[in-house]
């Protein structure tokens, strides 16, 4: 080895070494899912909190939060409640509270040096996460396990698999921005009331999509539509006035576990209903 190349050699291997990314999340004794720290651009930032619709009363929790910018945004320039960053790094805590103490808002901003698979996010109203698509399967489970009906969340980039966006952005022509709404668990077979009339049916839930029938007077009326938005469902299926077929509209919230009320549109009449669950949902197709 030539006297360059013993010098040279050994201080262009550290700085590639200082030049790579820093680990900010992992999943349990699982090196593949580790995450490379890459800061989410402020204007992607801004464009997540938009979407999420950010407010005074929310409760925003980031899962990854790097620096803390996201955390640290919603409770500066969109006026959120409070707001908590999770990341497992101790040097982007420390880095995120010299942030939030730059900004003057470490009263309504905490950051938890903690692993995002085992750390309790359950009373966020608004949940933010630049992580990977298999991470984030990974968490599918927890958040629509312990997360709220009516939570939002937002990702940059990556999404969630096969449950589907309930809005998506591009900006600058490569970056994706996703919400979803945590959907009430409506799954089962349902005992409507409206008026003096009782009557089954059926709903099957596909995330926020949602399928199956109503059976009045004999007959099964497969629903045409359905979907959930939070704690909000309509669908419509198939109903009788007088001699003619019209459709009925069902508009509802999931008021409780195991509780619906709303109102059904037939004909341009109003009805309201409740309805109870009475047991799981058969399969239906």
């Amino acid at each position: 080895m030539n006297i360059v190349s013993k010098f040279v050699i050994p201080v262009l291997a550290a700085f590639l070494m200082a030049a790579m990314p820093l680990a900010s999340h992992a999943a349990p004794e699982d090196d593949q899912y580790d995450v490379p720290y890459v800061p989410t651009p402020m204007k992607t930032v801004a464009r997540m909190l938009e979407m999420a619709k950010v407010k005074p009363s929310d409760i925003l929790y980031d899962l990854g939060s790097g620096d803390g910018r996201i955390v640290i945004s919603a409770v500066r320039d969109f006026g959120a409640q409070r707001a908590s960053g999770i990341d497992i790094n101790p040097i982007r805590i420390r880095e995120s509270n010299e942030n939030a103490r730059k900004a003057g808002v470490t009263d309504k901003i905490k950051f938890f040096e903690a692993n995002i698979f085992e750390y309790d996010f359950s009373e966020a109203t608004v949940l933010s996460m630049y992580l990977l698509t298999e991470v984030n399967l990974k968490l599918r489970p927890r958040i629509l396990q312990i997360l709220k009906p009516g939570t939002r969340i937002v990702s940059h980039d990556f999404d969630m698999g096969e449950w589907e966006p309930d809005e998506a952005a591009t900006m600058d022509g490569f970056r994706h921005v996703y919400l979803w709404i945590v959907p009430a668990q409506i799954d089962g077979t349902w005992e409507v009331t409206a008026g003096s009339t009782k009557y089954p049916i059926v709903l099957e839930q596909f995330f926020q999509r949602v399928s199956g029938n109503v059976q009045l007077g004999g007959q099964t009326h497969p629903f045409r539509t359905g979907r959930l938005d939070g704690v909000n469902v309509i669908f419509e299926a198939r109903a009788q006035d007088g001699t003619r077929d019209v459709p009925a509209i069902y508009r509802a919230n999931a008021v409780g576990p195991g509780a619906l009320e709303g109102m059904i549109e037939i004909g341009g009449k109003k009805i309201p209903f409740k309805a109870r669950r009475t047991g799981p949902s058969p399969s239906i197709k």
